[in-house]
């Protein structure tokens, strides 16, 4: 399986504190069934837009090298990719034009794009816009645990409309965020709004690197060819920059 959006890199947002951390998560991941992941830190180390807390490119790709020696001398089967979880801001928006964001595999054709906690900007959807008519496609990450999505899912579908991808965090479908959220969860996989599950995993507790469980929903949900394909052919497509579609 492949994991699109994990902050599994040590030291540089609110996942794993060390490597030892960030190698404990590697092993659990393993286990599950998981062979790639797309490390993802914010944009901004405390989320908080601030230049000075800046997950440049340079700095992932660094450590994606160090971890990637790491699991080699532990012999864990897993192949780190880069990636970066970006906020919809205009600072973050900037920083894409000048190529400081990281986009999945660094190839500028998919972005995990996260949107306000609490509401959708108005201008959200042309910005959206704008990324496709550029070549970048965004990946809408997470909005069953998003305020505005869990209570008005059909909202995705103006950014579907724009071509964006809608990833899941696993845990959702599996009950991590209580019974609204799995509810959700499940009515915006069977309306097909979602084409990615991802663990958005940030440590081995309360949202560990873990997809198999939330396969296993998916599959009685909507079948197991679809279910497998959210967490194997589609990210495999998105990490070596193809259409999904």
């Amino acid at each position: 399986m492949i994991d699109i959006h994990c902050h599994i890199l040590p030291d540089m947002d609110d996942g794993p504190r060390n490597w030892e951390k960030s190698l404990t998560m590697a092993r659990m991941a393993a286990a599950d069934g998981i062979r790639v992941i797309v490390a993802s830190p914010h944009l901004f180390r405390d989320k908080r837009v601030d230049l000075k807390a800046l997950n440049d490119k340079g700095v992932i790709l660094q450590k994606i090298r160090q971890f990637q020696e790491k699991l080699e001398a532990e012999q864990i089967p897993l192949t780190i990719l880069p990636g970066c979880d970006c906020p919809l801001s205009l600072e973050a928006l900037d920083l894409l034009k000048a190529d400081r964001v990281m986009t999945i595999n660094d190839g500028r054709r998919y972005l995990l794009l996260e949107m306000p906690d609490s509401s959708i900007p108005p201008a959200a959807p042309d910005i959206c816009f704008q990324l496709q008519s550029q070549g970048l496609t965004p990946i809408i990450t997470h909005p069953e645990r998003h305020l505005v999505f869990l209570h008005n899912p059909e909202r995705l579908l103006r950014f579907l409309d724009l071509g964006c991808l809608v990833q899941m965090t696993a845990g959702s479908l599996t009950g991590t965020f209580g019974r609204k959220v799995a509810k959700v969860s499940q009515t915006m996989v069977k309306k097909g709004y979602i084409q990615l599950i991802a663990t958005d995993a940030h440590s081995t507790g309360g949202r560990p690197p873990v997809l198999s469980k939330a396969v296993a929903q998916l599959t009685k949900l909507i079948g197991k060819d679809p279910a497998q394909a959210m967490v194997t052919a589609i990210p495999e497509k998105i990490i070596n920059g193809t259409p999904v579609f």
